[in-house]
């Protein structure tokens, strides 16, 4: 049987998807594919992270109202007006390239729908009706904070979490799944750059017993990071939580199953999120497939995002580190490669409380400085 090739696969594979191997084709036949490698080359060191930051100039439209977007769609937007009703809404043409997030305070111009438009499937069933949009998204206002994590490559050097939050709040369950303190590590960098307040939130409390005191956070506690026992079925830790929640944004981050779900229904009832437990892997179920603006009587906001397989520090500035990671020498700081983390006469002669947050510390400097561009750049 003849052996069968992907369209414009069929070349030597050494001559895959570079764009010069387009030229010995017919131009009709090989004009599309020609320009698309021509789009997708670039040298490595091209590439501007700091521009997907960027936004456009607002003032020319600060006349018009304002509203909170609270989810992205594929070709619209869900906006929060000020009175907390919910409305649809189209992008304007010169935000079509720009990566709004939720949390992003923007300028809307109402528009009549004309007879003949299109009508635009209902939007997932967990805010607003639905239907055509009602408006049009014609600037962005700047941010305050913008929380966000590492890409992939260099191609996506940023993924945004959430715009204008106030907090931070990582949760990490005793068991199913395990606490991770490399996770903790990780959300503090995040919560750092983006300048949020950090909380770190123990689900399943009732799981563990309470002789165990938790000494995968002792680092944590001698920083001072709040840190907040709590079992949402029981109802414990809960008070407390809620008096942070009034009038501040807080975005809640953790592994799939962790519990972040059933958190939000002990704090918001009326939200009735789906829960889910453990896969026959021992790996969460995720139930949250996109995250969730869910504003509470106290005039606070809590944004529940989906669960997270890991967090990306690529990208960051190395000089956060000082601040995770207080207790260890200067000198380590400086350059923690330096140093064998497994050789124990380095670790008795820096007489490391907790020998371990050396190792944490060297793996999270080197992904800071790691480049990962797509294994093939003419792709």
């Amino acid at each position: 049987m003849p052996r069968r090739f992907r369209l414009g696969q069929s070349r030597e594979a050494q001559d895959l998807d570079h764009r010069e191997a387009y030229t010995r084709e017919r131009g009709g036949e090989s004009k599309r594919r020609q320009r698309q490698a021509e789009r997708l080359e670039t040298g490595i060191e091209s590439h501007d992270a700091q521009a997907l930051l960027r936004l456009p100039d607002p003032s020319a439209w600060m006349h018009l109202p304002e509203a909170t977007l609270i989810q992205r769609h594929s070709q619209w937007v869900d906006l929060e007006l000020a009175d907390r009703s919910v409305m649809r809404a189209t992008l304007g043409g010169k935000l079509k390239g720009v990566r709004l997030v939720c949390g992003d305070r923007v300028r809307y111009s109402t528009v009549p729908l004309e007879p003949e438009a299109p009508q635009f499937p209902p939007s997932p069933p967990v805010r607003g009706d639905g239907g055509s949009p009602e408006a049009q998204v014609v600037a962005v206002m700047p941010r305050k904070t913008l929380l966000k994590r590492g890409g992939g490559d260099d191609r996506e050097p940023w993924q945004f979490i959430c715009a204008n939050a106030d907090e931070l709040w990582i949760c990490a369950a005793v068991v199913d799944p395990p606490l991770r303190p490399g996770l903790l590590e990780r959300a503090q960098v995040l919560a750092l750059d983006a300048g949020l307040t950090f909380r770190v939130l123990v689900t399943k409390r009732d799981r563990a017993s309470k002789k165990d005191t938790l000494p995968e956070l002792d680092p944590l506690r001698e920083q001072g990071v709040p840190i907040h026992e709590t079992s949402a079925l029981k109802g414990e830790g809960l008070d407390p939580l809620r008096g942070f929640l009034q009038e501040r944004v807080v975005v809640l981050l953790g592994h799939s199953g962790v519990g972040k779900s059933t958190l939000v229904n002990a704090l918001h009832p009326e939200a009735a999120l789906r829960t889910g437990g453990l896969t026959r892997f021992g790996t969460g179920k995720q139930t949250t497939t996109a995250a969730r603006w869910l504003p509470l009587h106290s005039g606070g906001t809590l944004v529940d995002t989906p669960g997270i397989r890991s967090l990306s520090v690529r990208g960051f500035d190395r000089a956060l580190l000082g601040q995770v990671f207080p207790e260890l020498p200067e000198e380590v700081l400086k350059d923690p490669l330096a140093f064998d983390a497994e050789d124990e006469g380095t670790l008795d002669r820096l007489d490391l409380a907790y020998p371990e947050r050396l190792q944490s510390l060297q793996r999270l400097w080197l992904e800071m400085d790691d480049r990962n561009p797509n294994q093939n750049v003419w792709r």
